[in-house]
């Protein structure tokens, strides 16, 4: 699994999507500042794939369950027989801590983005803080640096095959990227998905739903009043839905961990989100505005976000739906 190099080192980032496109520009820097070391990362099996084409490792592997003890012990095994000479712990989450506590005393030396816990009606709550990546890259001695995430490598990835192509799911000529949260409570209607698809289909631009398999119901609610939707969900894995993201003219989203891969490979668009949920939601440095009501994300309507993707110049004047179609 791991190689024994004479300087092994290993990061960990165990948590989801969002905090892997966010850490790119430490993975970046960790390679720089040991350009000769075999370093191996230590993920979750979702991101496996991604993780391999990224150009700062030489090795991934996925956590394996801890609930299974001989797995654990065994996984931690090899890890000690790596001899990691440091770990950079970017995610900081419970799998991490386990580890740490599960390699002992002699562990390599240990640098964690733990941030400092947030303090929620007079206790301190470490779950609700966020990894404070600056901080550990700045007590390892790692320059950082100051820049976005930027997945363009993915491009590259399997750039000849023709899975990568828009072709490939049928998609031809202008296309948007619809993508929803995977959870209800927070995320746009299905009836404003659909009327916003039916507003794109009449422009001339195909409506195009992206995101994990369970999507695939919500897909088929919004395919019954916009049947021209096209449904990927759960048929892309994130090296396609990057090159998908990078074609799009635009993308509408509301909480989906997949919008943060889309605007890392310079997609722009618009952002559906509660008023509490705002501040966080919506990845900064980047061409993406924010629709918020106080009623929920359900309240916004789809035609305010079609003249807002038309402010942002994301469409163009000629592909205005007619105005039957905006009082459908």
């Amino acid at each position: 699994m791991f190689g024994r190099k004479e300087s092994n080192i290993l990061v960990i980032k165990t948590d989801n999507l969002v905090g892997f496109v966010s850490a790119e520009p430490a993975f970046e820097a960790i390679r720089q500042a040991h350009p000769d070391a075999t370093i191996s990362l230590l993920t979750i099996p979702s991101l496996q794939r991604v993780a391999r084409a990224a150009p700062y490792f030489d090795q991934v592997a996925s956590i394996p369950n801890f609930r299974d003890s001989e797995a654990r012990k065994e996984f931690v095994r090899q890890l000690k027989s790596a001899k990691f000479v440091r770990v950079y712990d970017l995610a900081a989450d419970d799998a991490a801590r386990k580890l740490h506590a599960a390699m002992g005393p002699f562990r390599p030396k240990w640098f964690s983005a733990a941030p400092a816990p947030r303090k929620r009606k007079g206790r301190a709550d470490r779950a609700t803080a966020t990894p404070n990546l600056a901080r550990m890259m700045s007590d390892a001695g790692v320059d950082a640096g100051d820049r976005l995430p930027n997945f363009h490598w993915a491009l590259d990835a399997r750039k000849d095959s023709a899975n990568m192509k828009p072709s490939w799911y049928g998609i031809s000529g202008t296309y948007g990227l619809l993508l929803p949260g995977p959870h209800a409570e927070g995320r746009w209607t299905a009836a404003g998905f659909a009327s916003l698809a039916s507003l794109m289909a009449t422009a001339g631009i195909m409506p195009v739903l992206a995101g994990p398999k369970e999507l695939h119901g919500f897909g088929d609610e919004i395919a019954d009043t916009a049947p021209q939707l096209v449904d990927l969900a759960g048929k892309t894995d994130h090296l396609q839905l990057a090159a998908l993201a990078h074609e799009a003219a635009f993308f509408v989203s509301d909480h989906a961990e997949e919008m943060h891969l889309a605007v890392s490979v310079g997609c722009e668009g618009v952002l559906i989100a509660s008023g509490a949920a705002a501040n966080t939601a919506a990845p900064h440095g980047r061409h993406v505005v924010t629709l918020t009501s106080a009623s929920g994300p359900g309240s916004v309507d789809a035609a305010f976000v079609w003249r807002t993707l038309s402010n942002m110049g994301l469409i163009s004047a000629g592909e205005a739906p007619r105005p039957a179609a905006q009082a459908s």
